[in-house]
């Protein structure tokens, strides 16, 4: 992220976040609601829209449409729009749809905004429900398919995009691989519904906020500590309290494996538990420490991953804000490694399997191979227009993957890395976490709301579209790539946890 810390003015930013804030707008009265998006669908249907058609009362929504309208750059943490967009093509929508065989009519434009005044009907959802029209957020969608596809393209054309580097998004969208998007690799499973299950987001750039252990542990940051879910029993607990953390820690930062549970916070500060230890699961135990020299706001501790060393000790790898590199030994509690970089470090990833190369990215178009032994660049990642924050190796260290706030997530050859082998696209803005399935089969990309993304790695061609209504808390597989988990924090449309099972995975009972 940008080297400034986060401030106030950054609030304009977050949708669907904190303190009620939609869009950025305070929120108010559903009427209000009603009639502005009433409005802004009206404006929609004077211009052109881009693989949206309406016959016969059934919409069609293209699996790899784009998005269409302005983009927000980012200056002094406001919104600018951006210029420069490609032109739509020619496909246009009615205000009206001829619904019955007397050639009455209904206005879907109203119908669509309705979205706003309904509510959630379930608390837990399972895959039977999914049968009976439900959506896996616990909405009714049945005989409301219309309304629901225009809502979601609706929310593609509002959606803010932050820009750090200006550019223009049709551009890079042109370089993109044509993906097939109607594969399925994974199955709804269940979902748990509810402010008990809403992930916090303190910043809105870092969304690697969901980490997972086993199909039966899930862990996610809450706005009193840490928590564990367990997808089978419905149960969560907390497993590193609030109150055990310093009076000013906040949270921008979670990694939990090997039996470590690690938080990072605005100041280049920690707090670390065992999970194996006899403590109370209170969250007492908890160990407070800084990576830093000095605690000071520019260190944001913005990415974190557990790694182990030559000797097979526990390691966590942080990515700070003040353009530093930091690993600390768990065992000793010490910095025992640092790595300056001229730019803010967003996130790096440790070559599986003892390789000595890391993967690095932040607020530099370019990302870079790391020598970790030598301390030395040994290649550069190019092809991205903006900053990125998400990065991954596959699990045989053969392929890197970033994702960027251009709206793309690249894949590389490490044996061959001054050339793209995949460029893929989303629909509402950055690929904000990225990660490859335990196996290598499969690679997810999860943007910052509405969307996470499952690519075929063999072929990157095919993809699973993972769709909800809301921001996005993180996103994580499994080990085993049994399992896929998706976190959804959002004020208005309700938050959850929802798991994924594989389709080849073993046999799996709907839970009712």
């Amino acid at each position: 992220m940008s080297r400034r810390a986060y401030n106030a003015s950054d609030r304009s930013l977050e949708h669907h976040i904190d303190d009620g804030l939609v869009g950025g707008s305070p929120v108010r009265s559903v009427d209000e609601r009603t009639g502005d998006i009433v409005q802004q669908l009206q404006l929609l249907i004077q211009e052109p829209m881009e693989n949206l058609q309406l016959d016969g009362g059934r919409t069609d929504v293209g699996s790899n449409e784009s998005m269409f309208g302005d983009t927000a750059e980012a200056s002094d943490g406001s919104f600018q729009m951006a210029s420069g967009m490609a032109t739509p093509t020619t496909n246009t929508i009615n205000a009206t749809v001829d619904t019955s065989a007397g050639g009455h009519t209904w206005d879907f434009l109203a119908n669509a905004a309705q979205m706003f005044e309904r509510a959630s009907e379930l608390k837990e959802v399972a895959a039977a429900d999914i049968r009976k029209g439900y959506d896996m957020q616990g909405y009714q969608w049945r005989g409301y398919e219309i309304q629901k596809r225009l809502y979601m393209t609706y929310r593609r054309q509002v959606y803010p995009q932050y820009q750090c580097i200006q550019h223009d998004v049709q551009e890079v969208r042109k370089q993109a691989n044509c993906i097939d998007s109607t594969a399925t690799f994974y199955n709804f499973r269940s979902s748990s519904l509810g402010d008990g299950y809403r992930g916090q987001i303190n910043h809105f750039q870092l969304r690697d906020l969901i980490c997972a252990t086993s199909d039966y542990d899930v862990y996610y940051y809450h706005s009193d500590g840490v928590h564990r879910w367990n997808p089978w029993l419905r149960s969560r607990r907390c497993v590193m309290s609030r109150s055990k953390m310093p009076r000013s820690f906040r949270v921008s930062s979670m990694c939990v494996d090997r039996g470590i549970v690690f938080t990072g916070d605005y100041k280049g500060r920690y707090c670390l538990k065992s999970l194996w230890s006899d403590d109370d699961w209170d969250g007492s135990g908890v160990v407070t420490g800084s990576l830093g020299p000095t605690d000071t706001d520019n260190d944001i501790v913005n990415h974190a991953t557990c790694s182990v060393s030559r000797g097979g000790a526990p390691q966590i790898l942080a990515s700070h804000n003040s353009g530093v590199l930091r690993q600390l030994d768990v065992q000793r509690l010490e910095v025992v490694d640092a790595v300056p970089f001229e730019w803010a470090v967003n996130c790096s990833a440790t070559m599986p399997n003892g390789g000595a190369l890391d993967c690095v990215v932040g607020d530099c178009v370019d990302g870079v191979l790391l020598d970790r032994r030598q301390k030395s660049v040994v290649a550069r990642l190019s092809g991205h227009r903006d900053f990125s924050f998400a990065c991954s190796f596959s699990p045989d260290g053969r392929l890197v993957a970033t994702g960027s706030q251009d709206s793309s997530a690249r894949v590389y050859d490490v044996r061959w890395p001054q050339q793209t082998l995949a460029t893929l696209c989303g629909y509402m803005g950055a690929m904000r976490v990225v990660k490859f399935s335990g196996d290598g089969r499969f690679l997810l990309a999860a943007e910052p709301a509405d969307y996470v993304h499952v690519y075929d790695v063999q072929t990157l061609a095919q993809a699973q579209d993972i769709e909800f209504m809301g921001e996005t808390s993180g996103a994580a597989f499994s080990p085993d790539s049994n399992c896929l988990f998706v976190g959804i924090s959002d004020a208005l449309h309700g938050s959850g946890l929802a798991e994924f099972t594989s389709i080849d995975g073993p046999g799996i009972v709907d839970m009712l």
